[in-house]
């Protein structure tokens, strides 16, 4: 988590320049929420919980490009620690530590962790639903259930493409997670 930190905070501003999307969300989060609403109605509605969310921190914390990314390399750095937690889980702690350390060198999570747009919350929100996941299933409670459908609806709000995730979870879950007291024995 804490490399994944420091290599997001590492040239955050690049010259205090933006890209194309990332001018757009800074743009329309600058506006009035009835404004966004308007605007989302018509062209980026998949985006719209996200620039509802930087809105409210573009007036907490004034609207400067550094308010524009800090979420993003927050959101990656959870994402790490969710990684490590997962690998921890499923494969042991030297796996973990390995997963958690080599996640934040992987370009794209680089990239992502600097842009000031929804996909390092999707991320982030994903793997923690995938840890949930894992971890409701091997210890099955309702508000562990709420708690991963919570992190998924979160994720797909943010970008419809997450819900695929469910997708993936089912099948994952179907083969590999099946309770010991309904798996079939060889051998009887």
């Amino acid at each position: 988590m804490m490399v994944t930190l420091a290599l997001g905070l590492w040239g955050i501003r690049r010259k205090n320049s933006m890209w194309g999307d990332e001018s757009v969300t800074y743009q329309l989060a600058h506006r009035s929420l009835a404004h966004i609403w308007r605007t989302v109605q018509h062209v980026d509605l998949v985006h719209a919980l996200y620039y509802t969310l930087m809105h409210g921190l573009f007036r907490l914390f004034g609207g400067e490009l550094l308010t524009l990314r800090l979420p993003s390399v927050v959101a990656m750095s959870l994402a790490a620690a969710g990684v490590g937690l997962l690998g921890h889980r499923l494969a042991g702690p030297r796996a973990g530590l390995l997963a958690g350390l080599v996640f934040p060198l992987i370009p794209q999570i680089q990239l992502y962790a600097q842009e000031g747009r929804s996909y390092a919350m999707v991320c982030a929100l994903v793997t923690w639903s995938t840890y949930l996941l894992v971890r409701t299933v091997s210890r099955p409670s309702l508000v562990r259930w709420c708690a991963y459908g919570l992190a998924i609806l979160l994720a797909g709000l943010l970008h419809e493409f997450a819900i695929l995730a469910v997708a993936a979870h089912s099948a994952v879950s179907r083969c590999c997670w099946v309770p010991a007291s309904i798996r079939p024995v060889v051998g009887r």
